[in-house]
């Protein structure tokens, strides 16, 4: 209706018609092969984590002698040692299934050779006390733990985000519980720690946290169909296109002959 409006000739109507509806079709066909690409990268992630779990469990002393714990990515792990309880943070703003809650992660000291940063699951908040954290098991004595080589926690957004923060003594620094995210360098100056390898994730549910973590092939299902949806945008575009510029101006004209005769 715009153009039809304008005072331009027919041929350039139909011209810039065609152009916009190119330009639409190559943009949702873009769109939907993104997508597509998505849910294939995601396929084969989860491949490669169901590659490596049924690899035999990684030891202690293998796992620290790698030089990349990266390169063994979802790698399964058996470490021996001692929870320190009082060194444990919390993520914040991490939701699982929706729910609003934080990431407990606590270091788990290998005896002389330092220790290891565990993300240990994961705990609801409380709705009407944003800073009261729900009770959870922490083992005393030396545990063992089976576990994976991690990336750990996806980093969040942070306002005004600068250098780690400082502190005066360690005291002051355990006082700080909850955090948006966690830097293993700043964090292992700031306790005192010997952090080895990469952060590592524990297995099933548990001394009261939920390790429910996310399959990446159970999200590469909404990425197919976000791509049938696109695509299917650029057929109809076509379709339109079709119907309106070729079919009918062909089918108009010759009702038109035919009256005319």
């Amino acid at each position: 209706m715009f153009l039809k409006s304008l005072p331009i000739s027919l041929n350039l109507r139909r011209g810039i018609i065609l152009i916009v509806t190119i330009e639409l079709i190559v943009l949702t066909s873009s769109l939907g092969m993104w997508q597509w690409s998505r849910a294939q990268e995601k396929w084969a992630l989860e491949e490669s984590i169901e590659r490596m779990k049924a690899l035999p469990a990684l030891s202690m002393e293998s796992y620290l002698a790698l030089t990349n714990p990266l390169e063994r990515l979802h790698r399964t792990v058996l470490l021996k040692g001692e929870w320190l309880r009082e060194e444990t943070i919390y993520l914040d703003n991490r939701a699982m299934n929706s729910q609003a809650g934080f990431w407990v992660m606590t270091p788990l000291k290998l005896g002389a050779k330092g220790s290891v940063l565990v993300q240990r699951g994961w705990i609801p908040r409380n709705a009407q006390v944003r800073t009261e954290l729900p009770e959870f098991e922490t083992p005393q004595g030396e545990v063992q733990i089976e576990a994976r080589i991690s990336q750990g926690p996806s980093k969040m957004f942070e306002l005004g985000e600068t250098a780690p923060a400082t502190f005066n003594s360690l005291d002051e620094a355990r006082s700080l519980k909850i955090r948006q995210n966690v830097d293993l360098q700043a964090f292992a100056k700031e306790r005192g720690l010997q952090l080895v390898g990469h952060v590592i994730e524990v297995g099933a549910n548990s001394q009261g946290l939920r390790r429910d973590w996310p399959v990446p092939a159970s999200t590469a299902y909404k990425n197919v169909g976000y791509t049938v949806q696109w695509f299917a945008m650029s057929l109809l575009l076509a379709a339109l296109y079709t119907w309106y510029q070729i079919i009918k101006p062909q089918r108009d004209a010759k009702r038109n002959l035919q009256r005319n005769d």
